[in-house]
């Protein structure tokens, strides 16, 4: 019996009538029991077609019950749960079950026209749609048998594989779970895509870990939000930064809807300090700013749940997960010393996977020879141990041998009262190499709004920092948790850049 097995049957017999999960839009629900159930009868399915252990099951469910009742299964059936963005079009989606080889797809829409190849089985009711085309499984000759399967994020160039295992999914869960006190009687609110580890470690297998209850939705819809929060009463909410600065343009909710809300954690990205605080003064909800990926099953660090304890502008203390920020010479930088932070341990990934669709399987180490995995993240470490990001090291800009965080410069953007969102990207320069470019949405935009941002970058900016360019966007391009896609900015910039 798997672990995940042994969970979901102890949690069936001790709060089987008990909500576990529920939909905010319309009320729908499963108890543990049933959730027991359904897994039962998802592994009965795997044994009836006779599915080798961690056979691939691509996840393309958009139904937020169908998923959780889906992954949970296919955990506990022994199974690799790869989870796939269910918006993706009929041509996409067979070209990623192609390229992560999945034997079998498992969706909520069954009769929905996709050619893989795969055989499809319905989510809702676990059964064989349509068994695979004839010739060799695609997962016959597979180079990692993982639990879960996930890609990265991609944000900043082709995504990678990574696999996490059984232990490293329901250790980060248990960490959660004891960091943030969770247990029967605490509900959080999830609007966050299920696809992704957030929602899937933080929401699902915390969930189940610790006895608590989850509202999930099949999207963040922020005219309704206060709405929802206001029917099932949650004790914690889950968002991103991008969550929490559309929340900001919507009115307020009123003071009872909150009252019982103990945070809102971030995570997916950095949080301007601004937001933060802006945020806890328009809701009355304090903001639990955390640190996580992928590659470490979600959560790395967060702040302390103490409010007094906790540091604006640091993603906290590492939770369980070893961290050092490293120096050019690859040793522990001192405090306040900027380097790279790295992670070690068995939490962590240890390879990545090749995705190609046309060629054979492989997989690349994801630590160095002295077992750190090296994040792209910059930062620095306090004297108390809190981590500081700076940004990512493939988005510093050098603008002529001097170096750019655009951070930096988006927090001093988001600092003026008519800026909505703003990513700075790094644009060539043909005399400086490189110059700062902004993109900015605006809360009412006005003619004169850039040059209010050019002065006013004058007077909170060092000379080399203020973008040579100050854009304003109806949007900026995002990912599913709302990371905004910076390889998309750059490729939108004018060939040459600025003069």
């Amino acid at each position: 019996m798997s672990e995940v097995t042994r969970l979901i049957h102890d949690r069936a017999r001790r709060q089987g009538a008990e909500i576990a999960y529920r939909i905010g839009a319309d009320g729908r629900a499963l108890t543990w029991m049933a959730v027991a159930e359904h897994a039962d009868r998802l592994d009965a399915l795997a044994a009836e077609r006779r599915l080798p252990a961690r056979t691939r099951i691509g996840l393309v469910v958009d139904d937020p019950l169908a998923f959780t009742a889906t992954y949970l299964g296919t955990l506990a059936a022994g199974l690799t749960a790869v989870p796939i963005d269910p918006r993706l079009t009929a041509a996409e989606l067979a070209a990623t079950a192609a390229r992560l080889r999945v034997d079998v797809l498992v969706s909520d829409t069954p009769d929905r026209p996709v050619e893989t190849g795969a055989e499809l089985w319905d989510a809702e009711k676990p059964s064989l749609v349509r068994p695979a085309a004839r010739g060799p499984r695609p997962g016959g000759t597979v180079a990692m048998r993982p639990a879960v399967l996930l890609t990265s994020s991609g944000t900043t160039g082709t995504p990678k594989g990574i696999g996490l295992t059984d232990w490293q999914l329901l250790d980060a869960a248990r960490r959660v779970a004891r960091h943030h006190r969770f247990g029967p009687g605490e509900r959080g609110y999830n609007p966050l895509p299920l696809f992704h580890v957030n929602a899937q470690v933080m929401g699902l297998l915390a969930t189940l870990v610790s006895g608590a209850s989850l509202v999930l939705e099949r999207r963040f819809d922020p005219d309704a939000y206060w709405e929802r929060v206001a029917r099932w009463r949650p004790t914690w909410l889950n968002a991103v930064p991008a969550v929490l600065a559309a929340l900001l343009a919507r009115p307020a909710p009123a003071a009872g809807v909150v009252a019982g809300i103990r945070f809102a954690r971030s995570a997916s990205a950095p949080l301007p300090v601004a937001t933060l605080r802006d945020f806890a003064a328009h809701t009355g909800v304090r903001v639990l700013e955390t640190y996580g990926m992928t590659e470490a099953a979600g959560q790395i660090t967060a702040n302390p749940l103490d409010p007094d304890r906790r540091k604006p502008g640091s993603v906290g203390l590492p939770v369980g997960v070893g961290l050092a920020v490293l120096g050019p010479d690859g040793r522990p930088a001192g405090p306040g010393e900027q380097g790279m932070v790295a992670l070690r341990g068995r939490q962590v990934a240890a390879h990545y996977l090749v995705l190609d669709a046309n060629g054979a399987e492989t997989r690349r180490p994801a630590r160095t020879a002295d077992g750190w995995l090296l994040t792209g993240d910059l930062g620095t470490r306090d004297a108390d141990g809190f981590v500081y990001l700076d940004g990512r090291a493939d988005d510093v800009i050098n603008r002529g041998g001097e170096k750019i965080f655009p951070q930096e410069i988006e927090d001093v953007l988001l600092m003026h009262p008519a800026v909505r969102s703003a990513a700075v990207v790094g644009a060539p320069h043909e005399r400086l190499g490189q110059v700062p470019v902004a993109f900015v949405t605006a809360i009412a935009p006005e003619g004169t709004l850039v040059n209010e941002l050019h002065a006013f970058c004058e007077r909170l900016l060092a000379r080399h920092k203020r973008p040579a360019v100050i854009e304003i966007v109806a949007s900026l391009p995002t990912g599913p948790t709302g990371k905004v896609l910076r390889r998309r900015l750059r490729a939108a910039l004018p060939a040459g850049g600025p003069r």
